[in-house]
């Protein structure tokens, strides 16, 4: 009976020459994200990798220079400032200009979420290309930080985990921006009733202390679209939701302890007492003073 023999371990590599600068990392089994390819290459003229096709996402920041990517049966011209990405299971095959070769810097990665990242970066196996709407030195300075935590260490591995992750925040951060400043919506990143959820924890936790707008804000969406979703979802708007939870509290607290009006008052979030009494009577039918009187006779403090 032949038995296969195990595949050798696959250490980091670092390599450097005078226009190539390479990092790769051991592979990571059952991860979300991990780090496979790190570098930086100033190409000369003509300089072609492929036709190949790859297991991992390669994502190109070009710095400058000019070069040429064939994705299947898609050709794209590319110069500085522009993302490139060669995904896997596709054949690619790219080379620099003859006369004006590009200068890069690249991350690869795989793992279970690399594909749901890049896709909220704006970037796809359909959609390969797309401009970085900021310095491209931005990326530089983050692949440099990555080739310089080069060891086969935990710290150096999580640096460079954390260093991805940071990567990819950027080219989703630079896309929203670039979605706003020409007035499309941005994609949101989780259904509705996550958001739902998130507000009404965040209401429960400081109601006594805020503002619609500050739940928002908290939550990173549109005061409109938390509207929006609030009435679709519990039949009330942010601010009635938040209205309706002092009130019953306030009444909790009438019913549950000796504070005076006032205090509750203020424990709820008002500084007026007379404002929660106008409310409450609004909500309850009666004054926190004679709904206590009914639920609880005995209780006379004031």
């Amino acid at each position: 009976m032949l038995v296969e023999a195990p595949k050798p371990f696959k250490t980091s590599t670092y390599r450097i020459g005078a226009n190539f600068r390479l990092l790769g990392s051991p592979p990571i089994e059952h991860a979300e994200l991990f780090l496979t390819v790190c570098g930086i290459e100033r190409c000369s003229p003509d300089k072609a990798y492929g036709p190949m096709i790859r297991d991992d996402f390669h994502v190109h920041f070009v710095l400058s220079g000019k070069g040429t990517l064939n994705v299947g049966k898609n050709t794209y011209h590319l110069c500085r400032g522009q993302i490139f990405v060669t995904p896997p299971g596709v054949e690619i095959y790219y080379y620099s200009d003859p006369d004006d070769p590009w200068y890069y810097t690249w991350v690869s990665f795989s793992g279970s979420k690399a594909a749901m990242y890049l896709e909220k970066a704006g970037i796809t196996a359909e959609h390969p290309v797309r401009d970085m709407y900021i310095r491209p030195e931005e990326f530089l300075t983050y692949t440099e930080n990555i080739l310089n935590h080069h060891e086969l260490t935990i710290i150096d591995e999580l640096t460079r985990t954390a260093l991805l992750y940071e990567v990819l925040a950027l080219l989703i951060r630079s896309q929203r921006q670039n979605q706003m400043e020409h007035h499309q919506k941005p994609e949101l990143d989780y259904a509705p009733d996550l958001y739902v959820n998130h507000a009404v924890a965040y209401i429960h936790e400081h109601y006594a202390h805020m503002q619609v707008r500050d739940i928002a804000e908290y939550i990173g969406i549109t005061r409109s679209y938390l509207t929006h979703i609030f009435k679709q979802k519990l039949k009330v708007s942010p601010q009635e939701y938040l209205l309706n939870y002092r009130m019953e509290e306030g009444r909790r607290l009438l019913c549950a302890t000796n504070l005076s009006v006032q205090e509750i008052a203020e424990q709820i979030g008002y500084e007026n007492p007379l404002t929660f009494s106008k409310i409450f009577k609004n909500a309850y039918g009666l004054s926190p003073k004679h709904y206590r009187e009914k639920v609880n006779p005995l209780n006379e403090t004031e």
